[in-house]
């Protein structure tokens, strides 16, 4: 009797787990389904999101680059600038330097002149 009554257990429990299984399978397969689905739609907004960040990184860098084209073509203008003052600077000297040895050779000539004696 207790061999009867473990297999109408046995038959009971089948029973119950497949009235389960019937009742919550065809859910669980669509909401498997939709997992399936929204986490796809996840990547494609997760790689469009990764490309545009790319993107505007690299726009972000080529604005640096051109920053700095910018600043070397300014300084480039300041050195040509500078440059040209310290040739300017560098001839105004030299002129300067050449009246100066005039001059000071027309006082030693002078300074020559008058230590002479007036009978020679």
């Amino acid at each position: 009797m207790e061999n009867a009554n473990q297999t109408d257990d046995a038959k009971t429990i089948q029973l119950l787990s497949k009235g389960i299984m019937e009742l919550y399978e065809p859910p669980l397969a669509t909401i498997n389904t939709h997992l399936k689905e929204l986490t796809e739609r996840q990547e494609a907004v997760h790689s469009m999101l990764a490309s545009e960040r790319r993107r505007l990184e690299d726009l972000q860098n080529d604005a640096m680059v051109d920053a700095l084209l910018a600043d070397i073509a300014t300084n480039r203008e300041r050195l040509v600038t500078i440059s040209n003052s310290m040739m300017g600077l560098h001839k105004r000297v030299h002129s300067l330097q050449a009246r100066a040895a005039a001059v000071e050779k027309v006082a030693k000539s002078r300074a020559a002149s008058q230590n002479k004696p007036a009978g020679s």
